[in-house]
């Protein structure tokens, strides 16, 4: 058998930096896996490790910030910032 580690949610709570009602709201939407146990909410925390990995997400390989192109506004006199004359 594999080792099992249970936390509860104050613990996940610390360790992901969460406040314990978001993950009771998280858990009740099925959005977190966990395992109830006489009416208390457990976590495996292996299975919090995939659910953490399953949630990232990977950089993007050619964006940059400083190299991306500005398009001009639309409306107004691009050179003066003036309103269109009618």
């Amino acid at each position: 058998m594999s080792d099992i580690t249970i936390v509860t949610i104050r613990e996940l709570s610390k360790i992901l930096k969460v406040k314990e009602k978001t993950l009771y709201q998280w858990a009740e939407l099925g959005q977190i896996p966990c395992i109830k146990l006489n009416g208390c909410l457990r976590f495996d925390m292996n299975e919090i490790c995939l659910w953490i990995k399953s949630c990232k997400k990977e950089a993007s390989a050619g964006y940059n910030p400083f190299t991306q192109v500005r398009r001009p506004r639309s409306g107004g006199d691009k050179e003066h910032g003036a309103l269109p004359k009618r």
